[in-house]
């Protein structure tokens, strides 16, 4: 009983079910990268965040990964940019114990997952930004670019509230979803693996991520 306990602890990765796809986005072609002469911004790593949430019908995990080091320009509404994460700072934020949280987090970093001694970054490249047509309370503009994973690059977009108090730039997303598989993340897949009963894991990651961003000096 205990071992099936650890093995399903590990297996809950932070990937959501199918039932929770918000706002799922599709992985597509690789764009060129935005480019933009204006403000020059650095990304404080320490004061943004990637949070993310897995699912599946047994429960969910949550947790964070490290933004390693970022860079923007902005000119009025267009940006430009590149983002760092650092795929070993993987972190399991809801398990009881240490011991379960380095289970976890050690498999998701290990060649099933993310092969993190292989791929150690991860990168995030701007290739648009423009004003959303029907602003919310949440999401001002859409943000499109290139999510370097592993081996695989694919072009992304989803929502962002983008804010400027002083000389602080703050752009908060809005929780979305991406398939992993488009990344060649294929462990435990149903839609790419058959017979896998209880030890499925779901395709869909949930991420919202916070950037802060000042003047570079």
């Amino acid at each position: 009983m205990k071992t099936y306990f650890l093995t399903a602890a590990i297996l809950l990765f932070a990937v959501s079910c199918n039932t929770t796809t918000k706002n799922k986005v599709e992985g597509t072609d690789a764009q060129v990268a935005a480019t933009t002469t204006g403000e020059q911004l650095t990304v404080d790593a320490a004061a943004s965040s990637i949070h993310w949430k897995g699912t599946k019908v047994a429960g969910e995990h949550v947790g964070t990964i490290a933004l390693k080091s970022g860079e923007l320009t902005v000119n009025g509404e267009t940006a430009s940019g590149k983002f760092v994460v650092d795929m070993n700072a993987i972190v399991d934020e809801d398990l009881p114990t240490q011991v379960l949280k380095d289970q976890l987090t050690d498999h998701l970093k290990s060649a099933d997952f993310f092969d993190v001694a292989a791929y150690p970054e991860s990168i995030f490249t701007i290739t648009k930004v423009e004003k959303a047509a029907n602003a919310t309370d949440s999401v001002n503009y859409n943000v499109s670019g290139n999510l370097k994973l592993k081996d695989v690059e694919k072009n992304i977009t989803f929502g962002a509230k983008i804010t400027k108090e002083g000389d602080v730039y703050k752009a908060v997303t809005v929780p979305f979803s991406i398939d992993r598989t488009q990344w060649n993340v294929k462990y435990g897949s149903k839609t790419l693996f058959a017979d896998l009963k209880e030890n499925i894991v779901n395709d869909n990651i949930e991420f919202q991520i916070t950037i802060v961003a000042k003047a570079a000096k």
